[in-house]
């Protein structure tokens, strides 16, 4: 038997088994119930603000521009497409090498942020947390 018919069939006894596929409104009706006593049981508070982690990290950054160095290549295809700006101007390379952009390092901080939730009865159930990380400088690193 081929896959795709096994699976037509396959498919056909299983919603079968289970009294049919379920109309639209039948599927609303059945998840409306789960998602409101899924909210009732946890509910989480508000974000306390971002706060610094004191990591450091070299990253590339775009807000720190734009470096262009000329290298060999096959062809000028397999040199990066270029954006608008008047940063993003390659400069002239020798016969057989073609001008690549890099994005300019820059040291990154992370911050994060978190909130603590809790069950209907306002026990605490755990604490979600959010990441975020900004250029603060453009060094070269």
């Amino acid at each position: 038997m081929k896959p795709g018919i096994a699976l037509l069939l396959c498919t056909g006894l299983a919603l079968t088994a289970c009294g049919g596929a379920m109309t639209p409104e039948e599927s609303a009706a059945e998840e409306t119930p789960l998602a409101t006593s899924e909210a009732a049981l946890i509910t989480c508070g508000g974000w306390v603000g971002w706060s610094d982690t004191g990591l450091t990290r070299c990253l590339s950054n775009p807000d720190c521009g734009t470096n262009w160095v000329c290298e060999p290549r096959l062809t000028a295809d397999e040199a990066p497409s270029l954006d608008d700006g008047p940063q993003q101007r390659p400069p002239v390379c020798p016969a057989g090498q073609v001008a690549v952009p890099y994005v300019n390092s820059g040291m990154m901080r992370y911050q994060y942020q978190y909130r603590a939730c809790y069950d209907e009865a306002g026990n605490y159930t755990h604490t979600e947390y959010q990441y975020r990380n900004y250029a603060s400088s453009c060094i070269s690193c």
